[in-house]
């Protein structure tokens, strides 16, 4: 079956809400045509979940789960200056699971909050 991803919905602010993201760094964010660079669109912060506190379902579920694993977030805005490790917020999040186990998230937002 073809275009099964457009249903599958992915509650990114849940996810987030008992995580502590802090952003390492940014790259531009381009639009590609033909697999060639055409023109930048954005900026792509890497973070990293430094906590997680969120309650999982299952017995075996170790603390932190996520900790350590990384996040992409790309917005349609020009680079905002940072310290690196500092707290950074989602405005307006949405987000998608992909890969071949489903472990993969692609996360998009209107702006970031960094504090």
């Amino acid at each position: 079956m073809k275009k099964l991803r457009q249903f599958n919905k992915f509650d990114i602010e849940a996810f987030l809400k008992e995580k502590d993201v802090r952003v390492m760094a940014q790259e531009p964010w381009y639009d590609y045509v033909d697999g060639q660079k055409t023109k930048q669109i954005g900026t792509k912060y890497k973070c990293v979940i430094a906590t997680d506190k969120t309650v999982y379902e299952g017995n075996d579920v170790e603390p932190d789960l996520n900790a350590g694993e990384q996040i992409f977030v790309k917005v349609p805005k020009p680079p905002m200056e940072f310290k690196k490790f500092s707290k950074i917020f989602f405005v307006n999040p949405t987000a998608s699971i992909y890969g071949t186990f489903m472990s993969e998230l692609a996360v998009k937002a209107d702006d970031v909050d960094i504090q």
